[in-house]
């Protein structure tokens, strides 16, 4: 079970609102490209965080993991972040309560939370973001 792979397959309701990069949407792992970046893209890109907290969800019947994972959206600072937050709440709309809807390889989600959209610092002045927090309950299949 690939958190992950699950959120990225999940963020392809948003891809229009994103920059693209080599063709695909702008979603990245862990952190954008240089590349991208130095080419100053006009619209917001997500990057997906590696988990804060990934542990063993166990029952009598069943195994599995709970694990809190941030997507988080950067763009340009133009001087408004509306595209953004509207962006980081369709974002949030896309996985808050529809544990049923998320695509999950060799098991299921039953509890899919979001947090969010809030304030995610940046180190580049030039830039602002938001990101979302989602606890995903996954259960091996």
């Amino acid at each position: 079970m690939n958190s992950t792979a699950t959120i990225f397959a999940r963020l392809a309701g948003v891809s229009a609102s994103l920059a693209t990069h080599n063709g695909a949407p702008a979603i990245f792992s862990e952190r954008a490209p240089d590349d991208f970046l130095d080419a100053q893209p006009a619209k917001p890109f997500l990057i997906i965080a590696v988990p804060t907290r990934d542990e063993p969800l166990e029952t009598f019947t069943e195994n599995g993991r709970l694990i809190l994972q941030d997507v988080r959206g950067y763009q340009r600072d133009t001087g408004s972040g509306a595209d953004l937050d509207t962006l980081m709440r369709a974002v949030r709309d896309l996985f808050h309560n529809r544990p049923g809807e998320l695509t999950v390889t060799s098991g299921k989600c039953d509890v899919c939370r979001v947090n969010g959209p809030m304030q995610s610092p940046t180190t580049d002045p030039s830039l602002i973001g938001r990101r979302v927090s989602i606890r995903l309950d996954l259960v091996n299949t």
